[in-house]
């Protein structure tokens, strides 16, 4: 399944996406709601800012180049492995569908899966929440 390599390099990956996305939300507060075309989310829902494009500004942040680097620098094993872990933590896949996910990332491209990662902004929550599903984990929003 996940060797602790894997698990470190995944943390690795989830934290420097946790920056990003914090970078993202301050570029995405100074945008007006009324801009973004959709009355404010009821409780619970998904904020529909969360699917607004800042590739071009958003690229070009220490933040997020330091995520692509890290994502691009990753072997292509591991880099399955956090995509695969990245949709556990959606629900695409199950924790007894492992294989089934890891098997879904090696038919990709490699940069498709960069892209897929680097498009995702969740990727921490998500990365967070698959491997708690694989065990190697704590809790999402456990700091400990």
């Amino acid at each position: 399944m996940l060797h602790e390599v894997d698990i470190l390099e995944l943390r690795n990956i989830a934290g420097l996406a946790l920056d990003a996305r914090r970078v993202r939300d301050r570029l995405l507060e100074e945008i007006p709601d009324a801009d973004l075309g959709e009355p404010r989310p009821a409780r619970g829902q998904h904020n529909p800012a969360g699917r607004v494009e800042l590739n071009g500004v958003l690229a070009r942040t220490p933040e997020f180049v330091a995520l692509r680097e890290a994502i691009v620098a990753l072997p292509r094993d591991i880099r399955e492995k956090a995509w695969a872990a990245t949709q556990t933590g959606r629900g695409d896949f199950t924790i007894l569908d492992w294989t089934g996910a890891v098997d879904a990332a090696s038919k990709l491209a490699d940069e498709d899966i960069v892209a897929d990662l680097l498009g995702e902004p969740d990727l921490h929550d998500l990365l967070h929440k698959g491997l708690y599903e694989l065990g190697a984990a704590t809790p999402p929003g456990d700091t400990t």
